[in-house]
Formats: C-alpha cells, structure tokens, sequence
C-alpha cells in the first residue's frame, strides 16, 4: 500500500503536470452531432490524403476523395443505409461540437489512431486487412461507429459496436469535457461516478463461451481498475484487477435500454455497481438495484483516465452470431476530489519534491 507521502506527492507532481499543460477537449456524451460524432446523413467527411485513410472503400476506387465510406457489399453501409458514421478512429470524433462546453467545429480528416479513439485489435484493423480491396461478406462490419439509431436511448444517435469477423479492442481516453471540466490526471483521489445506458443483442444468446462485452475503467497506465461487462445472454458481470469475471443474476433485456452505474473511489480504493435493469417481457425499466457497495478493488487505484471496450466476435459456439451492441448517453460526476492548491504553490512544491529526490541523490553519491 503506497504510504500517504508517497501519494501526496504524486498527486503534487500530476498538479504540476496538469498546470503546466493545458488539456484537450473530448466528449462521450449521447454521441450526437453536437457531441462531435458524425453519420453520412450529415455529410461525408472529405479525406486530408493521409497514410491508411480508407479511402478504397468507395467503389473500392482508391482515387475518390472521402474517408471511412464503406463499400456496397457491408451491411448497412453508407448508400443504401446512411447511418453509419465512419469508424471512430478515422476522424475527431468527440472533439468537435458544442455540447458540454465543446469549441464547436466540425467533422475532419485525421491519421488513423490519433485522436481520443484508438483501436487495438479487430474492428477497423480487420476491415483494412484487404486495403486497398475489400473482400468482406455482406454481413462483415467491423468498427465502432456513430448510429443514427431508430431506437435510441435519447436523442437520435448511439456508439454502436459490431464485431462481426473477429474480436476487437477500443480505446477511448477520457478529457476534462467528460467530467465537467476536471482533468482526469487530478482523480487520484476522488469519487467519479460513471452512467450510460446499454442495449446489448440476442443475437449471440446461444453462446456459452462466459463474458462477451467487457467495459474497463483505466488508470494512467492503461491497467483496469474495474471492469463492467454481461454474458452472451445478458447477464451482468464485473471483474476486478487480476481476477475472474462474476456473474450476476441481472438480465438486460434487448428490446430496450438498461442503466449502468459504477462509483469508483480512488481514494479508499473501491467500487460500486448498480443496475436498472430493462425487462423484454413487461418493456418496463426496473428499479435501481445496488450490485456492489463499497467492494474493495484489492489494488492501489489510480486516476480515471480512461475507457475499454472488449467485443468479443468471430466465431461464437452453438450456432451464435456477434451483432450490434449499442451504448448511449453517458455522463460523469466528480466529487470529494482532493483540494485543489493555488497554481503557484503547485508549481514550488513540485519544485521542492525535484530538489530533494536530488539532493538524495548527491548523498547517496
């Protein structure tokens, strides 16, 4: 366990991190235009010619000048179904529009894989493994994309998953915009609370294979701290750091959206989980119900700096298919964050921790 000192300290040398360098701005949100996420009804977004754009996906002619356009044989695409944004990885999704004190701005061309959006393994990396030819079936579509959803949870847009081929990995790094202003390098010692809605599919329920969505909230060094996900079937499940996914007896149906809420404390490092629950069979919404109060997360925790999503896909057992998972609305709340201390005495004692970690270091030479 890291002794007081040692966590002041961090905390005084991210403060000064922080002060120092002004952050980004990103947004989650409820994925709407406004939200910064872009869908072909809005307009395609033009392609800035860098390396990798996807370009051949129109008409697979690698000449033509939009970015992230799927081709006519992936299902839906962007000519007989124009509700499928570009993968977010494409572009700077998030990081445009006015909601939550966004800059406004619009949709553009960026290197794949340098905005807030990162893919790790599967989705758009599976779908430009034929670059510049696309060889998919007509169910192929890998991404993860912005949806102009006829179901949405509110609004008119979802962050829909679809991992058709093979599994994938998403990263998404949390900004100041997503809690409130607050930079998620200063949590090191505060409560944040994390909701969003989630209609998962049944697609899939035949599979027995255990956990099928894992959701990972992420420290500075991208290690889960807590993970959220649910079984082929539905089922709720969380994990914690190093240990197995559990199971619960909360079932979320798929003909609506059910709420998720995690209360991480980074502070007395613990975990809260709770669930409105979406029921098929009477289209109600439960009540809230407490999963998990105050679990111990068995690991020192640090600052809430991001998020994970882990589909699995491919070839699922006894007959089932992965298909589209939809996640919307999500909002953050910070409170008990540790006392802020006035910009100039940051700086110096950040400055004074440097002089003695050399100091020490002349001793000891």
């Amino acid at each position: 366990m890291k002794s007081s000192a040692a966590r002041f300290c961090l905390q005084a040398c991210v403060w000064g991190a922080v002060l120092c360098s002004p952050p980004a701005q990103a947004y989650l949100g409820g994925f709407e235009e406004q939200d910064g996420y872009r869908v072909p009804l809005n307009g395609d977004i033009l392609s800035a010619g860098y390396a990798g754009d996807a370009q051949f996906y129109l008409n697979n002619n690698p000449a033509n000048g939009y970015t992230g356009v799927v081709p006519w044989s992936a299902y839906p695409n962007n000519f007989s179904d124009g509700t499928n944004g570009p993968d977010v990885t494409r572009y700077n999704a998030g990081q445009f529009g006015t909601s939550s004190g966004g800059p406004g701005g619009s949709p553009v061309d960026i290197p794949d894989n340098s905005g807030l959006w990162k893919v790790l393994a599967g989705g758009r990396l599976n779908e430009d493994a034929d670059a510049p030819y696309y060889y998919g079936s007509q169910w192929a579509r890998d991404s993860i994309v912005a949806y102009r959803n006829t179901m949405p949870h509110a609004g008119s847009q979802t962050l829909n998953l679809m991992a058709m081929d093979q599994s994938l990995s998403y990263r998404y790094s949390l900004d100041s915009r997503d809690l409130g202003g607050i930079d998620p390098a200063i949590t090191l010692g505060a409560q944040i609370q994390m909701s969003f809605w989630v209609k998962p599919t049944d697609w899939d329920d035949p599979d027995t294979g255990g956990n099928i969505l894992g959701l990972s909230l992420l420290d500075a060094a991208n290690q889960p701290m807590f993970e959220i996900g649910y079984t082929a079937d539905n089922l709720l499940q969380y994990r914690l750091t190093g240990g197995a996914w559990q199971t619960t007896a909360y079932q979320m149906g798929s003909a609506g959206y059910s709420e998720i809420s995690v209360t991480l404390d980074t502070l007395a490092n613990t975990a809260s989980l709770n669930i409105n629950a979406y029921n098929d069979n009477s289209s109600l919404l439960g009540g809230d119900t407490s999963v998990l109060s105050h679990q111990a997360l068995g690991v020192v925790s640090g600052a809430l700096t991001g998020l994970q999503w882990d589909l699995r896909g491919g070839s699922l057992d006894n007959g089932a298919v992965s298909y589209i998972h939809s996640f919307d609305d999500f909002s953050f709340n910070v409170s008990n964050l540790t006392p802020v201390p006035e910009p100039g005495s940051a700086v110096l004692l950040v400055m004074a921790v440097a002089l003695m970690h050399v100091s020490r270091h002349r001793k000891r030479a």
